[in-house]
């Protein structure tokens, strides 16, 4: 009876052509489906069986070993085949030498050859059938690894895509994954830092003081702080993961240094606005009582008194004149009076801010040096400009004042296109701000200066000034080495 077998190529090597046309006949009387290929040479049936799928190989054991090591070649090459060696009557021993060659089973070559056959093809179908199974099995478990392999590049490459930077740390602060924003951020790839402690990535041998690991899953909730690392600020947010025992903690650090600073910028804003209306309504109420003093004052200093009266009432004079400074000083402070603009040329502002400080600048044997770019006219109050140069101008000659260095300041003007910007700076080489200091300079009344020295209220006014105008103005110092305070005015075009 004739029947399907699953074999679809079987390869007959036999140096006979009778003997391969014999057993052709009895394979295909038991399974008329399987495809045949003889060979009467073993080398080319070896190069066939490289080439072409082939399921089974009928070999001549004998002819397989005369001129070519059939057996050997196949371990050489790691070829998977079913090999029944053709074994002759009589030379049974053969068949034990060949299954330890490699063959998978034997047929002794006589007449009845045919009546084994069927066993030895369902030996073979077994193994076809469970290799099929295999084989689908680990097509499936393939498939399967290639769709976990996408998913996890494709939420690693989302990860990635993100710009806050984000790392996840064991419960001995190392590494367990990172995205391309935090290793990019120290000049690496995500691959170079994991498994290592993070905190060696900023230098450091232990954690930072915001690094928390809490043992306690019931106790441990998500938070988020802001902190400053390496003059930069950061909001940290960090979320605690328990899975399989395995406890860990994801951090995601913001920068939101710019955010702060405007943030700040406002602030300063609101402050300076509501103190504004508050010193304009106490400087007119001290300015008419304040405008008697001084009058009474020169009249009793005309009459003829003696010099030790002359004297007490010139103090008490000199001392009035100071406050009125002081008021109007307040006054310009709360703007009662609107910028009157008009085309201006900065660097000619420069100029004839020097020129009226240039008596006390060479006093001070203070340098000053004009890096003038070819700036455009701008629309400006050229009083109120004039004002927050002379200021800076001022506040530099007395941070120079306090060393024992040659003075320098430098005026660097330029143009900016793209953001449409007049850029004014006033570089010195003075003993510099404290980085503690140098959030409260433009507060009002905050001076480091001693008493009768300042009054508090120059930066203020200038940060107003330029605000009012459009601008912005900022403040990088290095102690001992000075101070460069930036303006940026909007230009119209």
């Amino acid at each position: 009876m004739k029947e399907t077998c699953g074999i679809e190529n079987v390869l007959l090597v036999s140096k006979s052509n009778k003997e391969n046309q014999l057993l052709e006949e009895a394979i295909k009387n038991y399974c008329s489906d399987i495809n045949i290929i003889r060979g009467t040479s073993v080398k080319r049936a070896f190069e066939h069986l490289k080439k072409s799928s082939i399921d089974t190989v009928f070999v001549d054991y004998t002819y397989s070993k005369a001129d070519f090591d059939f057996f050997g070649e196949l371990k050489k090459t790691g070829i998977v085949v079913h090999v029944i060696a053709l074994i002759e009557k009589g030379e049974e021993l053969q068949a034990a030498e060949a299954i330890k060659d490699g063959a998978y089973d034997y047929l002794i070559k006589d007449a009845d050859s045919h009546t084994n056959l069927p066993d030895v093809i369902k030996k073979i179908q077994s193994l076809s059938i469970l290799k099929k199974e295999k084989e689908e099995e680990l097509e499936q478990q393939s498939y399967l690894f290639k769709q976990i392999f996408r998913s996890q590049k494709w939420w690693q490459n989302i990860i990635d895509s993100i710009t806050d930077y984000i790392f996840v740390i064991d419960q001995k602060y190392k590494i367990l994954r990172t995205n391309k924003a935090f290793a990019n951020m120290f000049g690496k790839e995500p691959a170079d830092i994991i498994m290592k402690p993070y905190y060696e990535l900023y230098g450091l041998n232990s954690p930072h003081e915001w690094c928390v690991l809490q043992k306690n899953k019931d106790r441990f909730n998500t938070n988020s702080i802001e902190e400053e690392i390496n003059n930069n600020v950061y909001l940290i947010s960090y979320f605690p993961i328990f899975f399989d025992d395995h406890e860990a903690v994801v951090y995601i650090l913001k920068d939101v240094t710019e955010t702060r600073r405007l943030k700040d910028q406002i602030y300063h804003l609101d402050k300076l606005s509501s103190l504004g209306t508050l010193t304009s309504g106490v400087a007119h109420e001290i300015n008419n009582p304040l405008t008697g003093i001084i009058g009474y004052t020169e009249m009793l200093l005309l009459d003829d008194r003696d010099d030790k009266t002359k004297k007490y009432m010139q103090k008490v004079y000199d001392s009035a004149i100071r406050c009125k400074r002081i008021v109007e000083n307040m006054l310009t402070f709360s703007r009662q009076t609107p910028a009157l603009k008009s085309p201006e040329s900065v660097n000619d502002i420069i100029d004839k801010t020097i020129e009226l400080h240039e008596y006390w600048l060479r006093n001070t044997n203070i340098e000053v040096v004009k890096n003038y770019g070819k700036v455009p006219y701008i629309s400006i109050d050229r009083q109120q400009t004039q004002q927050v140069i002379m200021n800076l101008l001022i506040n530099a000659e007395h941070a120079i004042s306090d060393t024992d260095r040659d003075g320098k300041i430098e005026f660097t003007t330029s143009h900016d296109t793209g953001d449409a910007t007049v850029t004014i700076t006033i570089s010195d080489n003075g003993k510099g701000i404290p980085a503690e200091v140098l959030p409260k300079i433009f507060d009002p009344f905050f001076t480091t200066k001693p008493v009768n020295k300042g009054t508090g209220l120059g930066l203020s006014i200038t940060h107003g000034i330029i605000a009012e105008q459009g601008g912005t103005i900022e403040v990088e110092s290095v102690i001992d080495k000075g101070t460069s305070f930036i303006i940026k005015l909007p230009h119209s075009g």
